[in-house]
């Protein structure tokens, strides 16, 4: 049988369109046309979330004063969500935050039928976001950000087209400004003033050595990230106050200072890793310790920028919706520290291991955050073993759970929390993290 005779000059528009497809097909993880892989992520490179990430611990690491945990932990939820909206139009069909979270104001697009390179969109989003949200930067700090987003650069240059970078780095800058404008309408403040403490058997008063006014008790009335926050359920005391000491509430400020009059030099440890004790250039302020156990898990999961990106977002709405959740129950039953109890009816002398913090016991914000975020990344990769390397010695959990569980019970070493309170803030931070696992970030 006789093959049919094909035209020379179609068979050379063949072998063009051959030509393409194998160069598109062959393109590297930092062209514009990112291979996917079975999940839909793209393959370009997290480092540049990483070495960001890594840059901020550093810098606030021996910024002075240090930044109030609140607002740095808010800082880094916008963060979060930036970093993932200046490469969302990337990732496969994924989609923009816009309509999960409250009140979002709308993000930049991308150009139509142009190309873009999204590391370097994450590179110049992260350096706004930084020169924005991080408070008190030096001119050293603002250096190491230009430093930073200019090694990027000159790295993405070596592969990709100046036309390309260009464009994607006004894209992330675009996000960033959103962002940033975009926060300043959530009515966050730590402000007591014209707050009134409320007195009744119980009630949380300051606390030694400092005796400082409370942080945040208007934090309730700052915008959340998810509308459903505004509706949280404010979960009852888990016990009746009473200074009888047959109570259970006597019982429990016993523990903690029985707990705080033996302590093992383990015990202390674990108080001091976990409150990131060490001062200037010793204890990272939050929430970097938390950050540094998500990059670790996302290192060892091998995660690419499309995954790195969705987590950091669900992590970085954790970090601001934690504390908006946790100060609103606090500041509504106004229970008093373990400190105040203990110095009227059990031991006038005692102290705390460390400082009590200035604002009311129930729940605990350091586990309702930690438990939270954890919770994020069980969901996503399962409840697997885990190193926290954020200081020089290691600690090592057989389980994302069992981190947890370690942080909270340091806030008993601490004497700062009941063990009860520490208790409760677990449920209440997986619910929590939950609810932000199940954002619908694609199809």
């Amino acid at each position: 049988m006789q093959l049919p005779l094909i035209k020379i000059g179609h068979s050379l528009k063949l072998i063009a369109l051959i030509m393409v497809l194998s160069f598109l097909n062959s393109c590297n993880k930092f062209d514009l046309f990112p291979h996917h892989d079975n999940n839909n992520k793209p393959e370009e490179s997290a480092d540049v979330l990483y070495d960001w990430y890594k840059l901020g611990a550093r810098m606030q690491l021996y910024t002075i004063p240090g930044p109030a945990v609140p607002t740095n932990n808010r800082a880094f939820g916008y963060i979060g969500v930036g970093v993932y909206e200046a490469v969302q139009p990337g990732i496969k069909g994924s989609k923009s935050l816009t309509s999960a979270l409250y009140q979002m104001a709308p993000m930049p697009t991308p150009e139509a039928h142009k190309d873009y390179l999204w590391g370097a969109s994450a590179n110049a989003a992260l350096a706004s976001m930084f020169r924005q949200f991080l408070a008190g930067l030096t001119d050293a700090n603002k250096a190491s950000i230009d430093s930073l987003e200019n090694a990027y650069n000159n790295r993405y240059k070596l592969s990709t087209s100046d036309a390309v970078i260009s464009r994607s780095q006004a894209f992330g800058r675009a996000v960033a400004t959103a962002i940033y404008n975009w926060s300043t309408t959530d009515n966050f403040s730590l402000s007591a003033t014209g707050y009134v403490l409320p007195v009744f058997p119980g009630s949380w008063v300051p606390t030694p050595p400092a005796f400082a006014p409370p942080v945040g008790p208007f934090l309730k009335d700052s915008r959340p990230f998810l509308q459903s926050s505004l509706n949280w359920e404010i979960p009852p005391l888990p016990f009746v106050y009473s200074e009888h000491p047959s109570s259970e509430f006597y019982k429990a400020n016993k523990e903690v200072y029985d707990i705080g009059r033996a302590l093992t030099a383990e015990q202390k440890a674990i108080a001091n890793f976990w409150a990131d004790v060490g001062g200037v250039g010793l204890g990272f302020p939050g929430p970097h310790h938390i950050i540094s156990i998500i990059t670790d898990v996302l290192k060892g999961q091998k995660a690419k920028l499309g995954q790195a990106a969705q987590i950091y977002a669900r992590t970085g709405i954790a970090f601001k919706e934690s504390f908006y959740i946790i100060w609103k129950i606090k500041f509504h039953h106004n229970l008093l520290r373990p400190v105040t109890y203990i110095n009227k009816l059990i031991n006038a002398e005692w102290q705390s291991y460390l400082p009590t913090p200035p604002y009311p016991d129930f729940p605990s914000g350091l586990s309702g955050v930690y438990t939270s975020n954890m919770q994020i990344l069980i969901r996503e990769f399962g409840n697997i073993p885990v190193t926290d390397a954020t200081y020089a010695v290691p600690r090592h959990y057989p389980s994302l759970s069992a981190l947890i569980e370690e942080a909270a019970i340091s806030r008993l070493y601490a004497g700062i929390h009941y063990r009860v309170t520490q208790n409760v803030t677990i449920v209440i931070g997986k619910q929590l993290g939950n609810r932000i696992a199940d954002i619908k970030l694609g199809p």
